[in-house]
C-alpha cells in the first residue's frame, strides 16, 4: 500500500516538475524515465523502515522471542541503532526498486498509448 501510493504519487508529481523544468511532454520517454527513477528512490525512502522491521521480525529465532510485535521491534531498533538504522540497506533496496519501478511505469505508459488511453 505504502509502496504503490508512493510510486504513483511521486511519479505523477515528478512528471509535472520535469515537464515544467525541461519543456518535454508528459508522454516523452525521457520524462517517464526520470520520473520513474525518482519514484523508485522515494519508494525506498518510505518502504525501507517497515521492510527492515519486517525482516527483523521474520528472522528472530523460533525458540526465543526477541520482539513483541512491529512497534516493539521498531522501538528496540531505534534505541539500539538510532533512527537512521531503519534505512540500513538502503542502496540494495533502491537497486531493486528503481529498475522495477522504471520498467513498470514505462511499460504502463506504452500500454496506455497503444490502447489509446490518456497517460499517467
Amino acid at each position: 500500500c505504502i509502496l504503490n501510493a508512493t510510486k504513483m504519487g511521486v511519479y505523477d508529481a515528478t512528471k509535472g516538475y520535469v515537464t515544467d523544468y525541461t519543456g518535454w511532454s508528459r508522454k516523452d520517454v525521457k520524462t517517464s524515465f526520470i520520473s520513474a527513477f525518482v519514484a523508485g528512490f522515494f519508494m525506498t525512502v518510505t518502504v525501507a523502515p517497515s521492510d527492515m522491521i519486517r525482516t527483523k521480525l521474520m528472522n528472530q529465532p523460533t525458540d526465543v522471542k526477541l520482539y513483541d510485535g512491529f512497534v516493539d521491534c521498531a522501538k528496540k531498533t531505534v534505541a539500539e541503532g538510532g533512527v537512521l538504522s531503519l534505512w540500513r540497506g538502503f542502496i540494495p533496496i533502491w537497486a531493486r526498486f528503481a529498475p522495477q519501478a522504471t520498467l513498470q511505469l514505462l511499460s504502463i505508459e506504452v500500454i496506455y498509448d497503444v490502447m489509446g488511453f490518456k497517460g499517467i
